[in-house]
């Protein structure tokens, strides 16, 4: 029975002309955090579907203020992943005797029509898949990154296309491509952009995830996702307003909900260390073989562990006489976000 929903409901994806907008997802899943004007969203929904089929020029609804399209287009371009096709650029006419009011605009797109009708089939359909394969948001998380690799060079690379169908992607690619699936799976999701701090005090611009699971949360698949590494640290999977703000900060025109530690992925897989006792226990799972992933309450445990490593074993040996020993490892920490990933190796 649900093979048969399955397939009924990824016909509807695909033939979505029952709906006010072609949306392939429930309206109610679309979390939009750019700060707009009620005037600019309307406009926004004006322009959906011809942007949608394509539209060469788009006629604007009368007295549009030429103030309002920017806005507008940038809110299609952060919002609707669907909307892949539509490039950055675009063109306003106005009446030279009333410059304020726009008359009409003309989108950049990225491809042709056939080549984005068949785009965004392939893209439905693999979407479509994936979340109904990975139901537990988490898991849905973990399967698109298992996907994907940071980086590219087609202009798709910022957008779901090249996260779920190239395998290739930015920042802005990844924030896209799980906005798209979260909302297919039901869950509401929406691009956050900014800037972030990959080095300190030095910031580029970035883009990253709000969802709401068991409350408001920050996902950033992004920095979670060490391709390099083959790892997926889950350092930047639930996190709350502050934990994010750390080194993300949104921008002047992003209103992001207050979010909380709710759906922390160390807190909920129990692998938030707060005592040493639960330390010793995470250090004797390692001597056993095991990869940790740990994320620390506070400094006091956290850096004599990242510190001086070898002074730490040292002591754990000294309280854990019977635990077994290992000389080499490797290590990755976050000190901005207190976490440490350690493998022992052979």
């Amino acid at each position: 029975m649900r093979k048969i929903l399955s397939l009924l409901a990824l016909l509807m994806l695909l033939c979505p002309a029952a709906q006010a907008l072609p949306l392939p997802y429930p309206e109610d899943t679309i979390l939009s955090v750019m700060q707009v004007t009620d005037a600019q969203r309307a406009l926004a929904e004006y322009l959906y579907t011809p942007i949608f089929n394509h539209e060469a020029t788009i006629s604007l609804p009368e007295n549009t203020r030429y103030d309002d399209v920017a806005p507008a287009m940038h809110l299609l371009m952060q919002d609707y992943p669907e909307l892949f096709h539509l490039g950055q650029g675009f063109t306003v006419s106005y009446y030279r005797s009333a410059p304020e009011t726009a008359v009409s605009v003309m989108p950049q797109y990225r491809m042709s029509p056939e080549e984005a009708a068949a785009t965004r089939a392939e893209l439905y359909v693999t979407a479509y898949l994936l979340a109904d394969a990975n139901p537990d948001p988490l898991a849905l998380h973990d399967a698109m990154c298992a996907m994907v690799t940071y980086g590219g060079d087609t202009d798709s690379r910022h957008t779901a296309v090249g996260a779920l169908l190239e395998g290739r992607a930015t920042c802005e690619g990844y924030a896209q491509a799980l906005s798209l699936l979260y909302r297919m799976a039901g869950i509401p999701c929406g691009t956050v952009l900014g800037t972030a701090q990959s080095i300190p005090d030095q910031s580029e611009g970035h883009a990253w995830n709000v969802a709401r699971l068991n409350g408001y949360t920050l996902i950033d698949p992004t920095w979670n996702d060490q391709s390099d590494r083959a790892l997926n640290t889950h350092w930047y999977y639930g996190l709350s307003t502050a934990q994010m703000g750390v080194d993300h900060t949104p921008g002047e025109n992003q209103d992001v909900p207050l979010c909380g530690e709710q759906d922390n992925y160390h807190l909920t897989q129990g692998l938030l260390i707060s005592t040493l006792d639960e330390l010793d226990a995470a250090m004797r799972r390692l001597c056993a073989g095991e990869t940790v992933n740990l994320r620390f309450a506070d400094d006091a445990l956290y850096h004599p562990l990242t510190e001086d490593f070898f002074g730490f074993a040292d002591a754990f040996y000294e309280r854990n006489p019977d635990a077994e020993h290992f000389t080499k490892y490797s290590m990755i920490h976050s000190d901005e976000q207190r976490c440490v990933i350690i493998q022992v190796k052979e």
